[in-house]
């Protein structure tokens, strides 16, 4: 069998045991003495087929301390996202046009399933964002936290993986708009859509942050061609 083909025979076999649930996050894989001995394979080839788990996110490569199975996550997804974006002809117009019904139907359905320890979180940022003496990179990481949270409230992981490159893409964005207008202005929007989100009112929770994202994109468009203007590299 050629060598690649072993890495690849070898990668699948510790595949399927991570995904069948026979190897569990945080577990420690066999060593690659034990895994080489048990497929008949170079300890080179282990270390290549783990090499390929390690790149899908499977398993955490710790030097001098063995691999563990990495527990799920969209990291992956999430990166293939952005590339994706990046490398095309998207415009912030574009995104602007996605984030519509996605971070509409998000606050709908956190207003549903929120629960108070999200809504402290929310609460904690919008406190960063109020803050007049705070730094930019505090208020835009504030803004990225009350967003990010409201997709996890909502209790739909894939939520939280469709938005997240789509916040990473837009990091510089809040820049420019929370550099202009300060940390107050997504404050005062934001309260709308906790009080709404606090209150168990998904309509309400819907329409506030409609609101918001319309304004956003309209201070975007304050800047002459920024709204149409490809995403930046």
């Amino acid at each position: 069998m050629p060598n690649a083909d072993r890495v690849t025979h070898t990668a699948q076999h510790l595949e399927q045991a991570i995904l069948s649930g026979k190897l569990a996050p945080g577990d420690l894989l066999p060593s690659e003495r034990e895994i080489s001995a048990e497929m008949g394979v170079s300890r080179g080839v282990v270390r290549e087929a783990l090499g390929r788990l390690a790149s899908l996110g499977l398993v955490r490569i710790l030097h001098g301390s063995g691999t563990r199975v990495e527990a799920p996550s969209g990291k992956l997804v999430a990166t293939g996202y952005q590339i994706l974006l990046k490398r095309g002809e998207v415009r912030l117009s574009d995104v602007a046009a996605v984030r519509l019904p996605l971070e509409t139907a998000i606050a709908a359905e956190a207003a549903r399933r929120r629960t108070d320890d999200h809504l402290a979180r929310l609460t904690e940022s919008q406190a960063a964002l109020a803050n007049p003496r705070g730094a930019l990179e505090a208020h835009v990481k504030a803004d990225l936290a009350f967003h990010a949270v409201l997709a996890e409230a909502t209790g739909n992981s894939l939520f939280g993986m469709v938005l997240a490159p789509i916040q990473e893409l837009l990091i510089e964005t809040r820049r420019r708009t929370l550099g202009r207008h300060g940390g107050a202005i997504a404050h005062d929007h934001h309260a709308l859509i906790l009080d709404a989100v606090r209150a168990g009112d998904p309509a309400a929770a819907e329409r506030a942050m409609r609101a918001h994202l319309e304004a956003n994109f309209q201070h975007l468009s304050e800047n002459p061609g920024l709204a149409d203007a490809p995403l930046p590299n």
